[in-house]
């Protein structure tokens, strides 16, 4: 494998792990301004992403 494919490789793994984390984060922070994320009928999803959240955040 050449070393442009493989710059191309890393580049392109680099811009989806950035995308990953900057999503996570625009979620957290927007779950922080909404005051959590409501899920009906379902209130252990709602714990559970609310305690993740708090982790994260610590």
């Amino acid at each position: 494998m050449s070393h442009r494919a493989q710059l191309i490789i890393a580049l392109g793994s680099s811009a989806i792990l950035f995308l990953s984390i900057a999503f996570v984060f625009v979620l957290v922070v927007t779950s922080l301004f909404t005051g959590g994320i409501d899920f009906p009928g379902e209130p252990e999803i709602a714990d559970a992403a609310g305690l993740t959240v708090w982790g994260l955040v610590a």
